[in-house]
This record gives C-alpha cells, sequence and structure tokens, in this order.
C-alpha cells in the first residue's frame, strides 16, 4: 500500500479562552492530536504550566497515512485543546481540518521550504471560538508499506500498482 508520513508540529496557541476565569486561577492548557478522533491514533501535549491562555508545547506527532486518505476530505486532523482541572478536564475548543486541505497547502510550497506553517482559528462546536492555534507540517515522500503473512505461510509479493 502507498504510503507518507504525515509530520505535524503543534507550536502553540494565543488568546484562548480563558475557562477558570471566573475562580481566578491559572490556566493549564494540553492538547489531544488525533486523526479523525480515533483513540489509537491520539497524541497528547505535556500540560503547559506557563503560557496561561497562550500556550507553547512545540510538540511533534508523525502518522503514517495511505493514499487515499491523504486525498480525502473525510478524514481530519482533529486537536483539542482542554485546560486541566482538579476533579475534570475542561474543552476549550478544537481545530478540525481534513488532511486533503493540508496536503494542498504542502503541495503548493516551493521544494525547499520544507515545513507548512499555518496558523488555525479555535472553534467550539460550529462557532469560532476565541484564540488560533500554529502548527507546521509536512507529508514526508511516498513509501510502500507491505505486510507480511503470518510465520509458515508463503508471501506472494505484488509491486505497485
Amino acid at each position: 500500500m502507498e504510503c507518507r508520513e504525515l509530520e505535524i508540529t503543534l507550536i502553540s496557541a494565543q488568546n484562548l479562552e480563558n475557562v477558570r476565569n471566573f475562580f481566578k486561577k491559572r490556566v493549564r492548557v494540553y492538547a489531544k492530536i488525533s486523526l479523525g478522533g480515533n483513540l489509537r491514533t491520539q497524541n497528547t501535549t505535556p500540560v503547559d504550566k506557563e503560557g496561561q491562555t497562550n500556550p507553547v508545547w512545540n510538540f511533534t506527532a508523525v502518522y503514517t497515512v495511505g493514499k487515499k486518505a491523504v486525498k480525502s476530505h473525510e478524514i481530519k486532523l482533529l486537536i483539542q485543546f482542554f485546560c486541566v482541572r482538579t476533579s475534570q478536564e475542561t474543552n476549550i475548543g478544537e481545530l478540525n481540518v481534513s488532511l486533503a486541505e493540508l496536503f494542498d497547502r504542502f503541495s503548493a510550497l516551493s521544494k525547499g521550504e520544507g515545513a507548512a506553517k499555518v496558523n488555525y482559528p479555535v472553534k467550539r462546536g460550529d462557532d469560532d471560538s476565541q484564540g488560533e492555534v500554529s502548527l507546521s507540517y509536512k507529508f514526508r515522500d511516498v513509501f510502500y508499506f507491505v505486510q507480511l503473512p503470518p510465520i509458515g505461510e508463503k508471501y506472494v509479493g505484488r509491486g505497485p500498482s
């Protein structure tokens, strides 16, 4: 199967909503990154304890995605932002962007640029929430993934089609 690696670096967020405003407590923010909300693909950043509503992570996650997924408007990168609280986590908002949109932006870069750097608004439901997220990403070169049969079974190879 033809695949690519998608490397995403969640750099920071700016002007996030202060969900602890009522209690005048510090906002400690972390993010969960996944493909389409699938728990098997979920990566979690460390909690930023200093930035309050302007957290900084510089956290990198790498995903292997198939050729069809890269061009799909149905499969989305989901980044959810949470505030750490004593007994629970509070949802601040999220970014939900299709892999196809990311790939199209990346493909428009000149070869030497390396990674695409983008800012997106943070949303809660259908409404824009307060703030935006900064991230960089790149799609690496195509490679072929071959799943080998269980031990003892004969492998019949087939090249790229």
